[in-house]
C-alpha cells in the first residue's frame, strides 16, 4: 500500500498572475483576469495549434496567434503532401541494381555513382563538441589529403563523438588509415588517441514510391504533471472515490489519472482523517477541475491540495525545443506537433530529408531526457513507410481485397490510408501504409504490391491480345462488357501487347475465358505501313482522315512515336490495300495542317481517354500518354522523353515532377529503371552487368584488373574482362576457354616447371639445394611450395619437415659426408 505523501510546497492554492498566463479552460474563468501579451513575445506570432484545431479553451488570454480563417483540419493535407514531395523535385534519385541513379529532365540519367567509387573512415574518440569544420581540420594535421566535396557525419555518443568521412575515390579510406597508424605512432601516447579505421561503404536514395523508406520519426513526451491530495473524513467515502477513479468513471479534465489507495491518520501535514493521493493530474488543473471530476456531491473531498507541475513551459515552446535537437542532426523535410488533449503524452512526427538522419535520432535521442524535464524520457520511434500511386479504376476493382486485409494491418499497429490524388485530373488513388515495425511493412507492402499488380490475361503460355484492342472499337466494347460483368478492372498495355486483370481471382479466371472465346473468333489482322517524310507531312495535312473516312477510324492507328513512324491498319487484306493506294497516290490531301481538336490525343489523334494535359498544353489519353514514354525506351540512342503534339512539332522535354504526375508509380519506377539500362547499353565500355545468372547488379569496369564481389549475389567478378575467373589471370583465363592453358599445364608438369605460389610466375629449377628465391621476394621451398619472407626460415623448414635441404645425393656423390 502507498504511503501517504505530504506536499510540503503547496501552501497558496491561488495561482501566481504568471501562472494564470498560462492557464486554461475553468480556471482562466475562475479569476477573471484578461493578461495582455507583451509586445516583445515571439509566441504572437505563431499560429495556435489548439485554435486550428477548434480546440483552444484559452479564449482571448491566449499568447499565441488566432486567425479565423485558420480553422481547418489539414492533417490530410499534409498527408498528401507527404505522398506528393517526390512530385516538386525536378532531380531524383534512385538505388537501383546496386547503383546510386541520379535522374533529370526527361528520365534522363545524369550521373551514376557506385560503392566501389567511394570509400569510408571512421573516426572514434573524438571530442563531444566536435564540428565538421574541426574534423577535416584533424585529417589535415595528418597530412591525409581529403578530396573535393568529402561528406562528412557526425554521430554523437555520451562522453565522446565518432565521424564518418566518406569520399568519392576508392583508395582514401586505405590510404589515411595507413597515414593515421603511422604518424600516430610517433606521436604523445599520454591522451586518448582518435581513432582511424576503413569502414564498409554505403549508398543511400531518397523516398520512392514502392519502396519501404523510413526517414520519418515518431516523438512522443510525458505532458506537464502535478499530484493532487483529497483530504475526506470518512473511510468509506475515500474508498468510493479510490474506486471510481481507479474504474476510470473520475476523470479530471478528460484525463484518467493515477490513484493511490487511501491512507489514514492524523499528521501534521494531513490533519484530516484520510487522504487520496492522485499523480499524473494535468498540470493545467485547478481545484474547481478536480473537484468537479468527482461527479457525487456527497463525495466531495472537504480539502484540495495541488502540487508543482513537473516542469514550466507552453506546448509551443518544449515543441520548438524538442524539434531544435532534431534538426541539430539533420535537415527536415516537415516537423508537425499533434498535441492529443485526451492522453498522457505529447506527440510529434517529423521527416528529415536522409534516412541515415532518421535512423541516427532514433537511436540517439530515444530515452534521452527532454532540455525542459531531466526526469522524464523522450520516445522516438522511427516509421517505415511505403507508398502507392494506383489507377482510380485499378483501385476501385482491388479496394474490397485490400479491405479485407485492413484488420490484419490494425492487428499489426500498421496505418492505411487512401484517397484521390492532389493534382487533377483524378485518375490516380494514393495508397499509403506506414508502422513502426519494419518486417510488418515490408510483409504487407508486399501484399499490396500484389493486389495492385492484378494478373496478365494467358490461355496457357499464350498472352490474350489482338492488335484491334489498339482502338476503342467493336472489340474493345466487347471487352468492356466482360469487365462489367464480371465487376474487374483491364487495363489494355499497348506497349507490351497484353491485358492487365485487376479484381478476384475467380473473377479474373472467368474474365481470361471470356477473353479467350473472344479473340479467337476475332477476324481482324494488322497491317503497317511505313511512311516516309513525305508520306507523314500528307498524312498529318488531311490524308489520315482520309484513310479513316474510308474503313472507319477504329481500324487506322497513326502511330508517331515509332522510328520510322507508320499507320497500321486494323482490318482485312482488303482494307490495306485501300490504305496503302491512298498512301502511296496521295489521293484526297487536303490543304489544312490543323485537322485536330483541342481534347484529341497527341499520338493517336483520337478524342483522348481519360485526357492529361502536358505543360506545354497538348492532351494525351493517359494510356497513350505511358506508351510514349516507355517507347523512347526501346530506342537506340539515349533519349530525353519530349512531348510530340503540335504533330510533333514541340518536342519540349518532359521534368520528371510532370512525368510523376501522369504515372502511376509502378509505370514511373518502371520508366526509371528502363532508362537506366539504355544509359548502361549505351556505355558497355564504362560499366557491365553482373554475369551471375538472376543477378544483374551494375559495376564498372576498369582498365586494370580488379577482382570485385558482387554485393547481390557475393560472386567475385574481374572488372577488366568481366568474367569470374577467380584467382585465375585474365590471360589464363582465356587460354583456357581455348584449351590453351590445358596444353600449358602440361607440359610444365612434364618439364618440372612450377608457379610461385606468390605471383604464379613460373620456375624451372636447375641444380642447387630446393630454397628458391623468386623475384616478387618470396622464399619458396621447391618440395612443398610453402612460402616464406627470409631465407632462414625456408631453410629451417626443410630440415625439420623435409630432413634436408636437398643437396644430401650431391653430399654423397662428391664424398662430402
Amino acid at each position: 500500500m502507498a504511503k501517504f505523501k505530504p506536499n510540503p510546497t503547496a501552501v497558496d492554492f491561488r495561482p501566481s498572475p504568471e501562472q494564470h498566463l498560462n492557464c486554461s479552460g475553468p480556471m482562466s474563468r475562475r479569476f477573471n483576469q484578461k493578461p495582455t501579451v507583451p509586445y516583445n513575445d515571439t509566441r504572437a506570432q505563431i499560429p495556435c495549434k489548439f485554435f486550428q484545431q477548434g480546440r483552444c479553451r484559452n479564449g482571448d488570454s491566449c499568447p499565441f496567434l488566432h486567425l479565423k480563417d485558420s480553422i481547418v483540419d489539414d492533417s490530410l493535407q499534409r498527408t498528401q503532401n507527404e505522398i506528393d514531395t517526390t512530385l516538386r523535385q525536378d532531380k531524383i534519385v534512385r538505388t537501383i541494381l546496386g547503383a546510386l541513379v541520379q535522374f533529370e529532365m526527361g528520365a534522363m540519367v545524369e550521373n551514376v555513382s557506385l560503392p566501389s567509387d567511394f570509400s569510408t573512415i571512421q573516426i572514434s574518440q573524438l571530442p563531444r563538441d566536435i564540428t565538421e569544420h574541426s574534423v577535416l581540420n584533424f585529417l589535415q594535421s595528418y597530412d591525409i589529403d581529403v578530396p573535393v566535396e568529402p561528406e562528412v557525419r557526425i554521430i554523437h555518443d555520451q562522453d565522446h563523438s565518432s565521424a564518418l568521412v566518406k569520399a568519392r575515390d576508392p583508395e582514401f579510406a586505405k590510404a589515411a588509415a595507413r597515414k593515421f597508424s603511422l604518424q600516430s605512432t610517433s606521436r604523445s601516447a599520454n591522451r586518448e588517441k582518435p581513432i582511424v579505421i576503413p569502414v564498409q561503404n554505403h549508398i543511400k536514395s531518397d523516398s520512392s514510391t514502392l519502396r519501404v523508406d523510413c526517414c520519418k520519426v515518431h516523438i512522443s513526451w510525458h505532458k506537464p504533471y502535478k499530484a493532487a491530495w483529497l483530504n475526506f473524513g470518512d473511510e468509506k467515502i475515500a474508498k468510493r472515490v479510490y474506486d471510481n477513479f481507479q474504474a476510470g468513471k473520475y476523470k479530471i479534465m478528460d484525463q484518467t489519472v493515477h490513484c493511490n489507495r487511501p491512507t489514514g491518520g492524523g499528521t501534521f501535514r494531513n490533519p484530516l482523517a484520510w487522504t487520496v493521493y492522485l499523480t499524473e493530474v494535468p498540470a493545467s488543473a485547478t481545484e474547481f477541475d478536480v473537484e468537479k471530476s468527482i461527479s457525487h456531491q456527497i463525495y466531495k473531498p472537504r480539502k484540495i491540495q495541488l502540487g508543482d507541475p513537473t516542469y514550466k513551459g507552453d506546448d509551443e515552446t518544449c515543441s520548438a525545443q524538442i524539434k531544435s535537437l532534431f534538426t541539430s542532426i539533420g535537415p527536415l523535410e516537415w516537423w508537425e506537433f499533434t498535441p492529443d488533449t485526451a492522453g498522457k503524452r505529447m506527440k510529434a512526427s517529423a521527416r528529415f530529408l536522409s534516412e541515415d538522419d532518421a535512423r541516427e535520432a532514433a537511436k540517439s535521442l530515444n530515452q534521452t531526457p527532454p532540455l525542459f524535464n531531466k526526469s522524464a524520457k523522450l520516445t522516438v520511434q522511427l516509421v517505415h513507410m511505403v507508398k502507392f500511386k494506383v489507377h482510380v479504376k485499378v483501385y476501385e476493382a482491388v479496394q474490397s481485397q485490400l479491405q479485407a486485409k485492413i484488420r490484419g494491418w490494425k492487428d499489426s499497429h500498421l496505418t492505411y490510408v487512401a484517397y484521390p490524388n492532389t493534382n487533377p485530373p483524378k485518375w490516380y488513388q494514393v495508397l499509403k501504409l506506414e508502422g513502426e515495425g519494419e518486417k510488418e511493412v515490408a510483409r504487407a507492402q508486399g501484399t499490396i504490391s500484389k493486389i495492385i499488380s492484378g494478373v496478365v490475361a494467358r490461355d496457357g503460355s499464350s498472352t490474350l491480345w489482338h492488335p484491334a484492342l489498339r482502338k476503342n472499337g467493336m472489340l474493345f466494347q466487347q471487352l468492356a462488357l466482360i469487365e462489367q460483368r464480371n465487376g474487374i478492372a483491364i487495363i489494355r498495355n499497348k506497349v507490351k501487347s497484353q491485358l492487365q486483370l485487376y479484381g478476384s481471382p475467380a473473377a479474373c479466371e472467368t474474365a481470361k475465358d471470356e477473353i479467350t472465346r473472344l479473340i479467337r473468333d476475332e477476324s481482324s489482322q494488322q497491317f503497317n505501313i511505313q511512311l516516309g517524310d513525305h508520306e507523314l507531312s500528307w498524312a498529318l495535312r488531311g490524308g489520315l482522315k482520309s484513310i479513316e473516312a474510308k474503313l472507319g477510324s477504329e481500324k487506322v492507328i497513326l502511330d508517331i512515336t515509332s522510328t520510322p513512324k507508320r499507320i497500321t491498319i486494323i482490318g482485312t487484306a482488303k482494307d490495306y490495300d485501300t490504305a496503302n493506294s491512298l498512301v502511296k497516290g496521295k489521293e484526297e490531301a487536303q490543304t489544312e495542317i490543323n485537322i485536330q481538336g483541342d481534347q484529341d490525343c497527341s499520338v493517336c489523334w483520337n478524342t483522348a481517354d481519360n485526357p492529361v494535359r502536358t505543360e506545354c498544353s497538348h492532351v494525351y489519353c493517359l494510356d497513350c500518354f505511358e506508351n510514349l514514354c516507355f517507347s523512347v525506351m526501346t530506342q537506340n540512342t539515349v533519349t530525353r522523353i519530349a512531348c510530340v503534339g503540335g504533330s510533333g512539332s514541340c518536342s519540349k522535354t518532359m521534368g520528371l515532377p510532370e512525368l510523376q504526375e501522369h504515372l502511376s508509380s509502378s509505370s514511373f519506377e518502371d520508366l526509371l529503371e528502363k532508362s537506366l539500362d539504355l544509359y548502361v547499353r549505351h556505355s558497355l565500355h564504362l560499366f557491365g552487368y553482373c554475369p551471375s545468372p538472376d543477378c544483374g547488379y551494375i559495376y564498372r569496369i576498369n582498365a586494370t584488373p580488379r577482382i570485385q564481389m558482387c554485393p547481390n549475389c557475393h560472386e567475385e567478378v574481374c572488372t577488366a574482362c568481366q568474367a569470374q575467373h577467380r584467382t585465375m589471370s585474365c590471360g589464363d583465363y582465356k587460354d583456357s576457354l581455348t584449351g590453351g592453358l590445358e596444353a600449358s599445364e602440361r607440359w610444365k608438369k612434364e618439364n618440372g616447371v612450377k608457379n610461385c605460389p606468390k605471383c604464379k610466375t613460373p620456375i624451372e629449377k636447375g641444380e642447387g639445394c630446393n630454397h628458391i628465391a623468386c623475384r616478387c621476394g618470396a622464399h619458396i621451398c621447391w618440395v612443398c611450395l610453402e612460402t616464406f619472407k627470409v631465407p632462414g626460415e625456408c631453410y629451417d623448414h626443410m630440415n625439420k619437415v623435409h630432413s634436408g635441404i636437398g643437396l644430401e645425393e650431391l653430399q654423397n656423390i662428391f664424398g662430402l659426408r
